[in-house]
């Protein structure tokens, strides 16, 4: 299964979430290409350093990610398109997105850019735990079975 994480400008949000549910696939021995993109998104930029940091705090080292636009991923067949809030969700549709394959997390997921790294723990943390319900709608949509790519 192909998923890919948006948001505005890939550089905090949308990279956490792609990197916890990484580490949460591999948890559960599902088989998933995840990526991350920006709507509004300059391509090769890194992701915050508060970002990195409260991932760091969890075991999970993104120092080494760059940004891309969706535009660089759109044309892709990818089976999930998780944006990060209703408004996102809205634009991935004005791009020719087909709505089935949009899945909103049960709560919009709030920009911590500029913020201090109390406030990435708060999104950090929402994230990990709309990531676990997405992981649950994935393995109960494959039966638990490792999916192919």
């Amino acid at each position: 299964m192909k998923i890919v994480f948006v948001c505005t400008g890939n550089t905090c949000r949308s990279p956490m979430a792609e990197a916890v549910f990484k580490a949460e696939a591999e948890k559960r021995g599902l088989d998933c290409e995840v990526k991350s993109a920006g709507l509004a998104a300059a391509t090769g930029a890194p992701a915050s350093e508060n970002a990195i940091i409260v991932l760091n705090e969890i075991g999970i080292d993104i120092s080494g990610f760059r940004s891309s636009s969706i535009q660089n991923v759109i044309y892709e067949n990818y089976d999930l398109y998780v944006p990060m809030t209703y408004s996102h969700a809205m634009m991935l549709i004005d791009l020719g997105i087909d709505k089935r394959k949009i899945y909103l997390f049960n709560s919009a997921v709030f920009d911590p850019y500029g913020g201090s790294v109390e406030v990435y723990r708060k999104t950090r943390d929402q994230i990990i735990g709309n990531v676990k319900l997405l992981a649950d709608f994935v393995e109960s949509k494959f039966g638990g079975e490792k999916i192919d790519k």
